[in-house]
């Protein structure tokens, strides 16, 4: 894991003619100083560049090169690692702040697993049906105005039947929602069931807004690990949160809330990247003083049960209570967010 606390970017161009040239971009880090950064960019620029200049015509170049580098702070083309801004840092686990300014925990070797419900079903739209109720009605005022009667009947009982399909179709959908499992408990029973078939495990499970949280407590693993995989497998976690844990070898876990559950708007696209501008720091300042005040009256998730191996190794449960202290995991009174 890799997480830098310095970061700059470098912008080559060699110019072939006063209109034409190619122009390079890139990122540079460093946990030594803005200087060493700043060469660190300049370097991986001038790789970049080089390798434009030696295969000027696009189609030697490989397919996944990219010229300007891409904003995306995860790092999930596995060239760049995690840029966030540092929050603190305690052993090997540090704490950011993303994007839209949630803390997130990140740890090499203590397994972590979100597990988020499917999405339920949207009921129809009764929208499109109202407007197609008032132009039926209007149409058979008009048929029926002109002496026609057989005509208009006609078109209100075609109102009449998209009318009982569409109450159908919403029935049938409640119907099935109603009958169906409540997807807390399926998730659980699948978190259960490997614990059942894995019982020197140990497995801290907690709520979020929209699904669980499972924290491995019996020992350190990293994200190769085959039995990571098998329990990202088993407990169907998300494949992009798979990917960033493969690509930047560690394993993250928001333990604030997102604003937008919290009554937030996001910042601004120039306060929310980091490297945030110079002219941009008075303004993150104050937003990120905002959200962490509205934080503080919400937790991200919510303990529920320690299952299998009860013991939780001696290095891990540091970080357990890092992020249970940054979670609110225990206070039972606070809404989720």
């Amino acid at each position: 894991m890799q997480i830098p606390r310095y970061w700059a970017q470098a912008r080559l161009r060699h110019e072939t003619s006063p209109r034409h040239g190619a122009t390079v971009q890139r990122w540079g880090w460093s946990d030594q100083s803005p200087d060493a950064a700043q060469a660190h960019a300049q370097q991986r620029a001038q790789a970049a560049l080089d390798q434009v200049l030696s295969a000027p015509q696009a189609r030697n170049l490989d397919a996944r090169f990219q010229r300007m580098e891409r904003l995306g702070e995860y790092g999930l083309n596995g060239q760049t690692p995690i840029r966030e801004e540092i929050l603190g840092q305690r052993g090997r686990a540090v704490m950011t702040r993303n994007s839209y300014g949630a803390h997130c925990l990140n740890t090499p070797d203590v397994a972590i697993a979100d597990m988020d419900f499917p999405p339920q079903p949207k009921p129809p739209s009764a929208a499109p049906l109202l407007i197609a109720a008032v132009f039926a009605l209007a149409a058979c005022f008009v048929i029926f105005a002109q002496g026609s009667v057989l005509p208009a009947v006609a078109v209100l009982a075609g109102a009449v039947v998209v009318l009982a399909l569409w109450l159908r179709r919403l029935l049938n959908l409640r119907q099935k929602q109603a009958g169906s499992a409540d997807p807390r408990q399926l998730a659980l029973e699948r978190v259960t069931a490997f614990s059942q078939q894995h019982p020197d495990w140990g497995l801290r499970v907690y709520s979020t807004p929209k699904g669980l949280r499972i924290i491995v407590t019996h020992e350190a693993m990293a994200p190769t690990d085959g039995a990571v995989q098998a329990l990202f497998s088993a407990l169907q976690v998300d494949p992009i949160y798979q990917r960033l844990c493969l690509q930047q070898q560690c394993f993250r876990a928001r333990v604030t809330g997102k604003p937008w559950r919290m009554g937030l708007s996001g910042p601004s696209p120039q306060v929310r990247r980091w490297p945030v501008a110079a002219n941009q720091l008075a303004a993150r300042a104050d937003w990120t003083h905002v959200y962490d005040k509205q934080a503080a009256q919400y937790s991200a998730c919510r303990f529920v049960a320690q299952l299998g191996q009860a013991r939780i190794a001696m290095d891990i449960q540091a970080l357990v209570d890092w992020h249970d202290e940054a979670c609110r995991a225990e206070e039972s009174q606070l809404p989720l967010a």
